[in-house]
């Protein structure tokens, strides 16, 4: 076993089996329908979001919204890794510029002291941009590194990595009101697509298209010139509910990155596609 525990939040995207690989704890953040919450995932799986947020859309003409977990649930996964003999929990978890996910953990990792030490780290960003950082970070441990090496680790992926994607559906960004440069999408005379990028953590609008195509290449683009011709070390194909297109466009975008690998693909998740609406299609990357 591992000397030291790694948490995270279900924002991360990280397919389940890759989690257990990398022994890396999530704790599910709250997707909230009218009165009704559900756990991220696992009460609400991306397929069943999807279905249920057009209906919620349709009856209500109201947008379901999120929560992050409670300190109550990171003090229960906190607590239950000290019982399996862990005495260090490194917690890294959506960017804090967006979402109170990191101060409810830090509220949880006070009340656990007196049994587990938890470093809480801000991400900074979401996805697999952060989930890069914590398989990077349980890299450095499993070869023998310790707390500083694991958070040296992580904020080297801070530095060399980027998540952009492009939406389709503007309403979400400007319901949810946490991407700046929204407004000026959703106020064009001409329907645009924006492309959104998480930049010190904060969602932005970082340019906008008149087609999806375009978008596209516009996000591989910023890709690109953030890794300055650095070979690409790990990539993502991130979708909103659109797995289909997703994989098709997959390989055209590792080839246009440089990605000698098979790209991960994965869905954004029903408490990110809350605020950034399904259809949505990007990269996470992360270069050497």
């Amino acid at each position: 076993m591992s000397p030291i525990a790694f948490v995270t939040d279900t924002t991360v995207n990280m397919p389940s089996e890759m989690a257990r690989a990398y022994g890396i704890h999530v704790v599910p953040v709250y997707v909230i329908f009218g009165d009704q919450s559900y756990k991220d995932y696992e009460e609400m799986p991306p397929e069943v979001f999807y279905r249920r947020l057009a209906e919620y859309k349709r009856e209500t003409g109201a947008m379901p919204t999120t929560s992050q977990p409670s300190p109550a649930d990171f003090r229960a996964a906190y607590l239950a890794l000290a019982e399996q003999g862990y005495t260090t929990a490194i917690s890294v978890h959506v960017t804090a510029k967006a979402s109170g996910t990191c101060q409810a953990a830090e509220l949880a990792a006070e009340m656990v002291r007196d049994e587990i030490q938890v470093v809480v780290v801000d991400s900074e960003s979401t996805s697999m941009q952060m989930g890069f950082m914590l398989i990077e970070a349980v890299e450095a441990v499993r070869a023998g590194g310790g707390v500083a090496e694991a958070l040296a680790a992580i904020e080297a992926v801070k530095a060399r990595s980027r998540l952009y994607f492009t939406v389709t559906e503007i309403e979400h960004l400007t319901a949810s009101g946490r991407t700046q440069g929204a407004e000026a999408a959703a106020q064009a005379a001409v329907q645009v697509k924006p492309v959104v990028g998480l930049l010190d953590g904060v969602p932005k609008a970082v340019a906008t298209e008149r087609t999806y195509r375009g978008a596209l290449k516009r996000v591989l683009a910023l890709v690109r010139e953030a890794a300055q011709g650095a070979p690409i070390k790990r990539m993502a194909v991130v979708h909103g509910g659109i797995e289909e297109k997703a994989r098709a466009w997959a390989p055209e975008a590792a080839a246009a990155l440089g990605f000698q690998g098979e790209p991960l693909v994965v869905d954004f998740g029903p408490a990110l596609a809350v605020h950034f609406g399904p259809g949505l299609l990007g990269v996470a990357a992360q270069w050497a």
